[in-house]
Formats: C-alpha cells, structure tokens, sequence
C-alpha cells in the first residue's frame, strides 16, 4: 500500500534542472570562458549542497576559480533568479488528499531551501529533507534513510520522484516506487499507474 509521496524540487517543479539554468545565467554574466563556468560551476556547487559553505562562500569561490570580474552581489543575484517554474506540478501537488503523507529530497543549497520552505504552494509538503542540512547528497542511500526517518514510512509505502536516472535506480535498490519525470505524459502515465484515484489531478 503506497501511503507518502515524495518529490525532488530542481528538475520537478522546475522546466530542466534548476543547474542548467543557472549556469546558462552564469555564463552570461561572468564575462569569461563559458566552458570554464560550467566545469567550476558544478564540484563547487556539490559542496554548497553539502553544507560546504554558504552563498557568500561559493560566490567567492566562484570569482576566484573563474577569474570573473562581474561584481560578487550580481552574480549571486543571477544565481537566485535562475530556475523557471514548472507550474503543472504545483497543480498535481495540492491535489494530493490528506491521508497521503507527502515529503521532499532534494539536493539543495540553504538559501534556495528557504525559497522552496517558504512558497505557499508548497504548504502540501509536511517533511523538507534537504542535502545540506543532512550533509549528504543524492543518490547516498543516507539520503533516501533520511526521507524515510522524516516521513516515518518504509521504502515500500513511498513514491518517489526524481527528474536523475541515477538518483531513481538508488530509491529502486532501496525498495522505493519510482517515477522518473522525463516528460509531462510520461510523468501523467506513470502517476496514473500507481496512483490511479489521483489520475484526473495530472490532466491540466
């Protein structure tokens, strides 16, 4: 019996992941090689995610490691505004009825956990388990433990949604039920399949 859902944030209820977008915004402003934003750009952002430093300290680092010379204040304001909305999925979240537990892992860093925490739209959500505050990332199975301790259910009475292949294959190792959103229709298929009383709520 399946009795909690759990989403991912970046990539759920975000068009492509919130990365991408931040590194397309980054590239823009910094005003140095792109090719050299992306490859800082990611292992400094697994250790924000980790709880490695703040937003200061990976903007900083991000400066240092580029060479860029855009003004640390903007840079970190283009991080912020990255991301765009995927608005379906707001839809299909307060749709879900009360006796379904409904929780969220995501790979995060703590200023953007405060968004998401802080979004009405996200008042459905009971359990927040956020990388950084629990110091590990996705696809550690210590992250999906820790879902499980926030939601108080087995891997076998959860759903979990993720927009990685990778981070889906470790919550399938564990036991969970998955859904790998690709696509909306195949999003809306595989809801529908398990999860049939709440199909109507992934047509708009």
């Amino acid at each position: 019996m399946i009795r909690g859902i759990a989403f991912d944030w970046g990539g759920i209820f975000t068009e492509g992941t919130f990365d991408s977008d931040a590194v397309r915004n980054l590239q823009r402003k910094a005003g140095v090689d792109p090719e050299l934003v992306e490859r800082v750009y990611f292992p400094l952002l697994a250790e924000f995610e980790a709880g490695a430093f703040d937003l200061g300290g990976f903007i900083d680092r991000f400066v240092e490691q580029t060479g860029s010379r855009t003004e640390p204040d903007l840079l970190a304001e283009t991080f912020l505004a990255s991301g765009i909305e995927r608005t379906a999925m707001f839809g299909v979240l307060n749709s879900i009825p009360s006796h379904y537990r409904v929780g969220m892992l995501s790979n995060n860093v703590p200023v953007l956990c405060d968004q998401v925490r802080n979004d009405p739209r996200m008042e459905r959500i009971e359990r927040f388990v956020f990388s950084n505050e629990i110091g590990v990332r996705k696809p550690d199975p210590a992250a999906f433990r820790a879902l499980t301790d926030a939601m108080e259910l087995p891997p076998a009475e959860l759903v979990f949604i993720d927009d990685n292949a990778d981070n889906i294959r470790a919550a399938q190792e564990l036991g969970f039920h998955t859904i790998l959103l690709d696509t909306m229709d195949g999003f809306r298929q595989q809801w529908q399949e398990l999860l049939p009383e709440l199909a109507p709520a992934t047509s708009s």
